[in-house]
């Protein structure tokens, strides 16, 4: 039950960064209200805690990966798009504010992410 919780709230903390990376260009299928802003980091956070707890080295290593990757690209993406809009190749539709947020959210999450894929408890001394 716990890694369902644990991936219905990444899920979420993901798809409200794909809106919010999507919004500035009117290309968004949801709207990027406030709940958007609060789930994507949040989302992210309490699924990938909860995928962590109680898995033994190999799962851990394997979330972490996933996460951070998911996330470090949706960074990357969002880095992109903001340099495109800046440097006049693409037009945004809104404020880009958007992006920056969730650029710095997905390196930062992503970073940390990742970073733990080392960690965890290894399941042979366990025995």
């Amino acid at each position: 039950m716990r890694k369902l919780i644990g991936l219905t709230f990444l899920a979420l903390g993901v798809i409200a960064g794909i809106v919010l990376l999507l919004a500035p260009f009117g290309k968004s299928p949801l709207a990027a209200g406030p709940l958007m802003w609060f789930t994507f980091p949040i989302g992210c956070v309490i699924g990938h805690v909860s995928l962590m707890v109680g898995a033994d080295r190999a799962q851990m290593g394997l979330h972490s990966t996933i996460v951070g990757g998911t996330l470090l690209l949706l960074g990357l993406i969002a880095t992109v798009a903001q340099f495109l809009v800046s440097g006049g190749l693409v037009a945004a539709a809104e404020d880009t504010f958007s992006l920056w947020y969730v650029a710095s959210g997905g390196f930062v999450l992503g970073g940390v992410a990742y970073a733990l894929r080392g960690t965890g408890k290894d399941s042979a001394a366990q025995g």
